[in-house]
């Protein structure tokens, strides 16, 4: 009996991201894997039982960095609306070496299979939510510190900030120049109902 053939199973899963990322689900063909992975087609199907099979973890792995990336800024920051601040300004980073347009594979994935794949909708929407979660928490000890407005609510406005997250993302397919992502984060920003002091205290 055939040994299955060994492989580094991080590197493969970064090589069929890569692939998966420039051209999306339904353009990338096994033959498109099969040359970026090195791997034989008996291989990516042994290991990932199909195209959609790896192209799931693919979107797992992706994710579980994005949301390990998201969490550490939002939760170790010394303060919350710093924590915020840093992270929007680690998606202008971001962006801003996007050199070929590729914006985020899970809001790629959304905008090209949501209506096709529910399953795979619902656990990018899981993802997506973790994040969010992450906002809202974060909004909330802002809040308890008097650094946001009595009348804020830190549920809707983690949703705004979310959607403003998304609107970025699709905005960097069109690789605008670094100047109009950072003044389209500053009006997410300042439209924060933050006190009189947390602003000064941001500003400084």
């Amino acid at each position: 009996m055939a040994r299955p053939a060994e492989f580094d199973r991080t590197e493969v899963l970064d090589k069929a991201m890569e692939v998966f990322w420039r051209t999306g689900f339904t353009a990338t063909s096994v033959a498109d894997l099969v040359t970026a992975t090195s791997l034989k087609p008996g291989s990516l199907y042994s290991a990932f039982d199909s195209k959609r099979g790896l192209f799931v973890e693919v979107i797992d792995t992706y994710a579980a960095r994005r949301i390990d990336s998201a969490q550490k800024v939002l939760e170790n920051t010394e303060t919350p609306l710093t924590a915020i601040h840093e992270f929007f300004n680690n998606l202008r980073l971001d962006a801003c070496n996007d050199e070929i347009g590729r914006g985020c594979l899970m809001v790629n994935t959304m905008l090209e299979l949501a209506t096709e794949d529910a399953d795979l909708r619902e656990r990018i929407t899981g993802y997506l939510d973790q994040i969010e979660g992450f906002l809202c928490t974060a909004l909330t000890r802002a809040k308890e510190l008097g650094q946001l407005e009595s009348h804020a609510n830190p549920a809707t406005l983690a949703t705004f900030l979310m959607s403003n997250v998304w609107g970025l993302r699709v905005m960097s397919s069109s690789r605008p120049d670094h100047a109009r992502y950072q003044q389209v984060i500053d009006h997410v920003l300042a439209s924060l109902p933050v006190t009189m002091t947390a602003s000064v205290k941001i500003a400084s």
